[in-house]
């Protein structure tokens, strides 16, 4: 199916059930009635949203927005126990980190640096974004930037995902922290977005008097290859919480694109370097394009263990040809292997997003 008869259909099957549940009253929906979040006032917490995104055919976007946490608590730290995002369909991914360190680059272009991006503004939501170039690579700076939420929901029936933490557990966040909330939308073989895209979040203030800290980890197996000559691939890979930590896994969400066919993740002791049993399995997935975000989980982690977590592939061929695949291949084989590399179209992820409570010192990245 070309992109033009692709987006055609999906528009008017959209349209048939809105009819149907009486979801639009009028003739289609627009990246502004999609979804509606309430804009926070400094009592309740604070908002992002984004300006609408333009994603023609065969087009396939990624852009970073910064913006600063407002000063809404006095000067004091914020607390947040809810995020509440609402999301256009054709949204590959909805990611937000905490900017920390700027990694400097040989290429000033490849630096992921909000004092580069352009301005906007919408609503009370005021930054810099940048669009595709640096926000488009795989970046250096995730050792450093701590994951704050993610969604890959994005229906057009049901468009928004509502996380409640677990009770007496919260984001902290200090007034003038830098966020960056990363978009992905892609309009062509593999995805498609038959509106335009726009994200919004909301960050609601935890009404509790001590919350325990939430904690964070994003992992990513970058030695991922899914070749002609090796078709149905399976990768692992682990993340260990620091030593001595006792934690809780609150969430979690597993991300690859379109070859993925399971994403388990399992509780791993630390140690053990063969599989851990099904016993262990708090997370499994075989959407690509909506994985599920796994809620309400209460699962604890071994004493100086971690997480083990497994992606099995399946090659088919590129709709554009091997020639675009093998462009991006390190390795040269002209295998056809799709390798790590945020581009839908054209290379794979294996990613882990893992929530847990409380808090350890300092940012889990496992790359």
């Amino acid at each position: 199916m070309n992109i033009q008869r692709a987006v055609a259909f999906f528009g008017s099957a959209f349209f048939s059930s809105a009819l149907l549940l009486g979801a639009c009253s009028s003739n289609s929906k627009t990246p502004d009635t999609v979804w509606t979040l309430e804009e926070l006032t400094a009592a309740k917490g604070f908002s992002f949203r984004s300006p609408v995104i333009d994603v023609g055919p065969g087009v396939e976007t990624q852009q970073c927005f910064f913006m600063k946490v407002p000063d809404i608590n006095n000067g004091q730290d914020i607390w947040v126990d809810e995020v509440i995002s609402g999301v256009n369909p054709g949204s590959h991914h909805v990611n937000v980190f905490r900017v920390k360190e700027i990694v400097r680059q040989a290429n000033p272009a490849d630096e992921l640096d909000p004092a580069k991006g352009q301005p906007f503004t919408i609503g009370t939501t005021s930054g810099t974004f940048i669009k595709d170039g640096a926000c488009f690579k795989p970046s250096s700076n995730w050792a450093t930037w701590p994951l704050v939420t993610n969604t890959q929901k994005s229906h057009a029936d049901d468009p928004y995902l509502r996380w409640k933490l677990p009770a007496n557990v919260a984001h902290r966040f200090s007034p003038g922290e830098q966020l960056m909330v990363q978009i992905h939308y892609v309009n062509a073989n593999t995805q498609t977005t038959p509106y335009k895209g726009k994200v919004g979040v909301n960050f609601v203030k935890s009404t509790a008097t001590a919350p325990m800290e939430l904690g964070t980890l994003f992992a990513t197996q970058q030695s991922i290859r899914v070749c002609q000559s090796n078709p149905a691939p399976t990768y692992k890979g682990t993340c260990s919480f620091p030593a001595g930590a006792n934690v809780t896994i609150a969430a979690a969400n597993g991300h690859f694109h379109s070859r993925g066919k399971r994403f388990r993740m399992y509780t791993w002791d630390g140690n053990t370097t063969t599989q851990p049993s099904d016993v262990a399995r708090f997370y499994s997935s075989s959407s690509w394009d909506e994985p599920p975000m796994s809620t309400g989980l209460n699962i604890p982690v071994p004493s100086g263990g971690g997480i083990w977590w497994n992606c099995d592939f399946q090659w088919r061929a590129p709709a554009e040809g091997c020639a675009s695949v093998n462009a991006l291949d390190p390795q040269n084989a002209n295998d056809c292997c799709y390798t790590f590399g945020p581009v839908v179209e054209t290379s794979e992820h294996c990613n882990a997003f893992v929530y847990y409570w409380p808090k350890s010192a300092g940012n889990i990245s496992c790359n």
